[in-house]
């Protein structure tokens, strides 16, 4: 199965700049309240616990990315591997076809396609739009039977 390889990020760059951005914003947290800018201060954290802090957002933000980019991959080829080989191989020269990125959405689009997973989606869609339409319909009515 082809697929589109997950890009790794680099770790946070630091610069003098964005240390200096911290900085003035220490100080605008203290002037903004100055009868308690002393206790302000004593709350505030350094920049070294600042770019601890940022790194173990990043790490968490990128495992968590990397997590359910993989819980997608095994959810569509669970779904692939439940289809009948002859589906399972139209599905497969629709996705070697494929131009676009190979991405487990996409994959999902296909595997919708054939299982019939699509059609149910929309016609539950669909129903869902009728029975608001029915509801904003008679809404409208007993509005207008006040006038």
């Amino acid at each position: 199965m082809q697929f589109k390889r997950a890009e790794r990020h680099e770790a946070i760059t630091y610069t003098s700049r964005k240390q200096a951005a911290f900085n003035r914003k220490l100080a605008r947290e203290q002037q903004s309240m100055p009868l308690f800018a002393d206790q302000i201060a004593q709350q505030q954290h350094s920049w070294d616990e600042e770019k601890r802090l940022r790194d173990q957002r990043n790490q968490r933000s990128v495992q968590r990315m990397r997590d359910l980019y993989a819980r997608q991959w095994r959810k569509v080829r669970k779904d692939y591997h439940a289809l009948p080989p002859a589906l399972q191989a139209q599905c497969k020269a629709r996705w070697h076809a494929f131009w676009g990125p190979k991405t487990p959405a996409n994959l999902a689009y296909f595997v919708d396609q054939l299982n019939g997973a699509l059609a149910a989606r929309i016609a539950a869609g669909e129903a869902q739009t009728q029975r608001i339409r029915q509801k904003i319909l008679a809404q409208a009515q007993v509005q207008t039977s006040f006038e």
